[in-house]
């Protein structure tokens, strides 16, 4: 993560993006606070969540709001080290009649967050869901405005997870991370090739059908 980027994480929902971004922010303990905020899940849901995956960061700040008003109000007031906001889809500003969710609404949302966090180089991670199709508004219409796009796939009642990048001002996207969803969270897997050969080799009219 780059000092003052943007990065969008977008995945349809249950894949696992708010466990993985909870690891993320216990993997910077010590580098600041972390806000943390949350227009869907309680804080009770959150503690609940970080405990099962053993996250044992102090600085982790919850916030609980989705008026987008009161959120930037906030992060001025911590200057936190780094952003998340949990989801896209459910903040919203009071200058715009549109729903929550809406195109113009999440525009002006990410707009806004990108204009206070980029002055005070805040790192900021926005997580979006979206469908199969990429019709559901947010990802898709946010990706020419952030610095990064990463997208977590996987079938979701199944254990493997890919997270792959299609946007990054600062690097390459010619990498993907491979994880496996445990009950201790997001696992790497450092050796994907055996994955995938031992699962090719469990199930050989499967993948001669794909191929």
């Amino acid at each position: 993560m780059v000092k003052g980027s943007l990065v969008l994480l977008g995945g349809e929902p249950g894949i696992g993006k708010s466990t993985l971004i909870l690891q993320i922010c216990d993997k910077v303990n010590g580098e600041g606070k972390v806000l943390y905020v949350s227009g869907e899940e309680s804080a009770e849901q959150i503690k609940m969540r970080a405990d099962r995956l053993s996250i044992n960061n102090e600085d982790i700040m919850f916030l609980g709001e989705t008026d987008i008003d009161v959120v930037n109000q906030a992060i001025i007031d911590i200057n936190p080290k780094l952003v998340i906001i949990d989801s896209i889809q459910t903040m919203y500003s009071e200058e715009l009649s549109a729903a929550a969710g809406s195109v113009s609404q999440v525009r002006e949302i990410t707009s806004q967050v990108m204009r206070v966090c980029k002055s005070r180089a805040i790192t900021t991670i926005i997580i979006g869901h979206v469908t199969k199709e990429g019709n559901i508004a947010g990802p898709r219409v946010l990706e020419h405005m952030v610095d990064t796009v990463l997208y977590l796939e996987g079938e979701r009642y199944f254990s493997y997870r890919i997270l792959r990048g299609v946007k990054n001002r600062f690097g390459s996207t010619n990498e993907i991370g491979m994880f496996e969803m445990r009950e201790e969270g997001m696992c790497e897997i450092t050796n994907p090739s055996d994955v995938l050969i031992s699962e090719r080799e469990d199930n050989p009219s499967r993948f001669l059908y794909c191929f």
